[in-house]
């Protein structure tokens, strides 16, 4: 007996475990697929014109395997040289030029091709096509340095020839291949025989060239040594002033970037003044030959001019005042001031007529060959650009002006005018330029009362992003008097009365100004709150935004000059409260030193450290639920959600971490449910559908756990992927004991494993330990991969006994993606009507708060049909405030049929799904897929029928 309990104690408590061997991995030999021959079959044709077009199919087919390209190049080079039309060999140049920037090309060999049909070529513009080849080549080899003076050799060989085109291309060779160490070889070979000229030199010699394209060229190629990191010398200045005199635009267009450069490489310099003695700063001279440009008759030549001025930061503040002074001539003699016609009459002596005191003696005209209107320097340089006939010229010189006033607070208030002027521009594009330079300037400037009556103009345009940026500038622009204030709140309360649309913005704006302008706004108080000494005034309707926007305006300077607030009748006081309520982001925290009833903005009881103490405390006695029945888990939850989700309203600073916790914790609690009705589905007791609709309410909450809220770390996303498993689980055990369709189960099925690989995918790359749970489900794996569903549902029968709640503890600081939706408002009853079938705009304004991509908000449109469209809102719409902050301004389209009465649509701005998981299939709507950043609004609709 004693040997038979022997027996079975080692057969209960020994077991053998036989390890496998692991399988030997297998290297996987890819072969690489042969590439195939391009043959162009040039052999073949009979005719150029068939030449041709077998080489523009070629060229449309471009880029080409490096490796085709060896037989490719040496069909073009065979047939070039028994070719005689010039145009097929120009374009067999091309092609060998676009073949050398494939990589893995010798370049050196194809250079040596090119260079011996160089040799034999007779055509210049062929000439000219090959030299340009030449450039292409070296510019895909930087380092081949030895090619690059063999290159430059030969282009400056061919610079004696007589078309313009060859001239014109060894210019751009030389200055797209000459490297610094090229300059200084030059310069010390030419020190040591001076009949080699150096290179800058060589191309300051063609800037005098009889045709005006090779000119050009070499100024491109000065500009080239300078891109590459040559020193120009400064005696290249006097050379491009010439040159801005040229009668040809291309020439001035590139002189005048080359003054440009010099000026910033030898700014301090002296160089003297025409006909004259003195001397003056390089930067200075070339600032008022520049400035000499913006009167030029080409319009490009004038744009590239005013947009040179604004860096040129070094000018002396007597030059950039001149821009702004525009000299009247008058009779070709320029009018000079009484003081210096008496002066110039003493010194004469001549005779005066007797019939006018001081009158002047008569003159002969000036001559106007010897006087020209275009050399008065910088004078009127910004006038002149400012009236320009071309918008491209307008706001160039706008873009430099404020450049230039920026740097300096005197220049800037003296261009204060001429910016302002720019607000009655006829384009649009100016307009908002001229109001985005006046904001920039705001620190130096402060608005009188005749330039507000310009820009308060604007605020009637049609256009609602011209309204929009002067708000901004009023926002960050100080006023001189009262009056100026009370006239900026007046015309914005006409605003809003003409636009309802831009109240948020308008009331954004009486905010800034009453924040920048305490003192001023104190003595319009009485004004604007209706006070009266000796009768009290009738209570405003809070409803009205006229008198909330004087509210907000009212409230901000009270809390810079405090003398305001006596002034506060009772209802004042209330109407404060309110609005503290409602926009505390637009109204300050007053205290009433009084201390009496009226004391409002009292500081809440629940300050932000005891509540993260009171959110920490219900956490951790959340800690030991697994220890605890069922019954009294689900009791402790249910608790713990109700206090969070009043904790919400407390603290805005900790609100975004207290409902992503609530949310988390309803998802345990929605598990404890499914364990309890999953005992009751096979009796009958809980339908299906009731089980789904709860599997479902889980996964719309983990859904929206991993795609508004930022800041959740992987161990939590893996807590919230491991309960979106356990629904999953469920879903998939009832459908399996339920549904009597094979294919629904085998979607199910394939559904669950592919989630379930992908989560173990997740947790092993970083590095989590799955809980029970999940652990079962991963060894058993294989079991749920078969098609025997009694054995699938077995092992997931098992699984469903281990799962317990599981508290998700938030280590970081947790913020959420809202959506505020300013406009539609949804409080207006007058409907949107339009022709049924038709399509109409609804104008929306709505503030993203901490979106990281953009990309994946949507505006989701509910009609009362309960049909939902998902509009993508175009990226120009989309707005970046800050780090995180996004404004949409977008027009959303609504079209429907005819309908008996006026319903509501609802818009709401929605984010898709960033989780990666596998959504459960039985709904058709996408639900799942969207996630709300926001309340919707309604909008009141009503499509008509088509009037025949």
């Amino acid at each position: 007996m004693a040997a038979l309990l022997k027996k079975r104690a080692v057969a209960e408590f020994s077991s053998v475990i036989q390890e496998e061997q692991k399988p030997v991995k297998r290297l996987k030999l890819v072969q690489k697929p042969l590439v195939p021959d391009i043959s162009l079959s040039l052999q073949t044709v009979t005719t150029p014109h068939e030449a041709l077009q077998v080489l523009l199919r070629f060229e449309n087919s471009l880029p080409v395997e490096s490796d085709a390209t060896g037989n490719v190049l040496r069909e073009l080079l065979d047939h070039y040289s028994h070719e005689k039309e010039a145009v097929v060999r120009w374009k067999i140049a091309s092609l060998i030029a676009s073949l050398s920037k494939l990589p893995g090309g010798n370049l050196e060999g194809i250079a040596e091709d090119v260079i011996s049909l160089l040799k034999s070529e007779e055509s210049n513009k062929v000439v000219a096509k090959l030299v340009t080849t030449l450039t292409t080549i070296g510019r895909s080899g930087p380092s081949c340095k030895e090619l690059h003076q063999r290159l430059i050799g030969l282009a400056k060989q061919h610079l004696g020839n007589s078309s313009h085109l060859v001239r014109s291309s060894c210019l751009q060779l030389i200055g797209a291949l000459t490297s610094p160490c090229q300059q200084r070889s030059e310069v010390s070979s030419s020190d040591l025989d001076s009949s080699l000229p150096s290179i800058q030199s060589l191309l300051s010699g063609f800037t005098h060239d009889q045709d005006p394209r090779v000119r050009s060229a070499a100024f491109e190629a000065l500009l080239q040594l300078h891109h590459r990191g040559l020193q120009l010398e400064q005696g290249m200045y006097q050379q491009a002033v010439a040159a801005l005199t040229d009668d040809y635009e291309g020439v001035r267009l590139v002189a005048v970037k080359l003054v440009w450069v010099l000026s910033h490489l030898y700014p301090e310099s002296l160089v003297n003044l025409p006909d004259s003695n003195d001397r003056i700063r390089l930067v200075d001279d070339a600032f008022a030959k520049i400035c000499n440009m913006v009167n030029d008759i080409s319009m490009k030549v004038r744009a590239e001019a005013c947009s040179l001025l604004g860096s040129l930061h070094m000018v002396s503040e007597r030059f950039l005042e001149q821009t702004l002074d525009k000299k009247l001539m008058s009779n070709m003699r320029r009018k000079r001031s009484a003081h210096e016609r008496a002066k110039e009459l003493f010194q004469s002596g001549e005779w005066a007529t007797g019939q006018k005191w001081a009158d002047d003696a008569p003159k002969d005209d000036v001559d106007p060959e010897n006087i020209s209107l275009m050399n008065i320097g910088a004078c009127g340089a910004f006038v002149h650009g400012l009236e320009d006939e071309f918008a491209e010229v307008r706001n160039t010189a706008l873009d430099s002006l404020c450049e230039l006033a920026a740097q300096s607070a005197n220049f800037a208030r003296l261009s204060q005018d001429s910016i302002i002027d720019m607000f009655n521009d006829e384009i649009e594009s100016v307009r908002l330029n001229a109001i985005n330079s006046l904001k920039k300037l705001s620190q130096h400037l402060e608005l009188r009362e005749d330039q507000l009556d310009i820009i308060l103009g604007v605020l009637q345009d049609f256009s609602y992003t011209c309204r929009e940026y002067l708000r901004d500038m009023l926002c960050e622009m100080k006023v001189a008097t009262k009056d100026c204030l009370n006239a900026c709140m007046v015309s914005l309360l006409d605003n809003l009365r003409r636009y309802p649309q831009d109240k948020t913005s308008i009331w954004k704006c009486m905010q800034h100004l009453g924040r920048n302008h305490p003192h001023l706004a104190l003595p319009l108080v009485p004004d604007l709150l209706c006070l009266h000494p000796y009768f009290d005034s009738i209570e405003p309707d809070m409803d009205d935004p006229a008198y909330v926007g004087v509210l907000v305006l009212v409230f901000n300077a009270a809390a810079g000059n405090r003398t305001a607030l006596p002034m506060f009748q009772e209802h004042t006081w209330r109407h404060y409260t309110y609005l503290r309520d409602s926009i505390p982001h637009m109204v300050p925290d007053l205290k009433n030193e009084g201390g009496d009833a009226r004391t409002v903005g009292e500081s809440s009881a629940w300050s932000s450290s005891s509540t993260v103490d009171f959110l920490q405390q219900r956490l951790r006695q959340l800690e030991q639920i697994n220890s605890m029945d069922p019954i009294t888990a689900q009791q402790m939850l249910q608790s713990t959600v109700r206090d969070i989700e009043r904790l919400q309203g407390l603290d805005s600073r900790v609100s975004a971490s207290a409902e992503c916790m609530c949310k988390y914790l309803q998802t345990q609690l929605l598990l404890s449910q499914l364990q309890n009705q999953h005992q009751h589905i096979i009796s009958g007791s809980v339908t299906v559908n009731h089980f789904n609709a709860v599997v479902q309410k889980i996964l719309k909450l983990t859904n929206g756990l991993q795609t508004v809220f930022a800041g959740i770390g992987n161990e939590e996303i893996a807590l919230i992927r491991q309960t979106e498993l356990k629904a999953l689980t469920f879903h998939l055990v009832s459908m399996l004991g339920t549904s009597q369709e094979l294919a629904v189960q085998l979607k199910a099925q394939e559904g669950f494993t592919a989630y379930l690989a992908k989560l173990q995918k997740f947790l092993q790359t970083s590095d989590i330990k799955a809980d029970a749970f999940t652990s079962y489900l991963f060894s058993e794996i294989d079991n749920i991969k078969k098609r025997q569903f009694p054995v699938v549902q077995k092992s997931l029968q098992a699984a469903l006994l281990l799962i317990k709640p599981v508290v998700c503890p938030l280590g970081n600081q947790v913020r959420k993606a809202t959506a505020i939706i300013h406009e539609p408002s949804g409080l207006t009853d007058n409907a949107v009507k339009f022709t049924a079938g038709l399509t109409t705009a609804v104008m929306m304004d709505a503030e993203l708060e901490n979106i990281h991509d953009v990309s994946s908000i949507r505006i989701q449109v509910c009609y009362p049909d309960m049909t939902t469209e998902l509009i993508v809102p175009p990226a120009k719409d989309v707005k970046k405030l800050g780090p995180l902050r996004h404004r949409l301004l977008t027009n959303v389209i609504l079209s429907h049929g005819l309908w008996s009465e006026s319903c509501q649509v609802e818009i709401s701005v929605v984010m898709m799904s960033s989780a990666v998981s596998y959504r459960l299939r039985y709904t058709k709507d996408t639900e799942t897929n969207v996630v709300e950043l926001g309340k919707p609004v309604k909008v009141l609709v009503s499509p008509k029928q088509a009037k025949r």
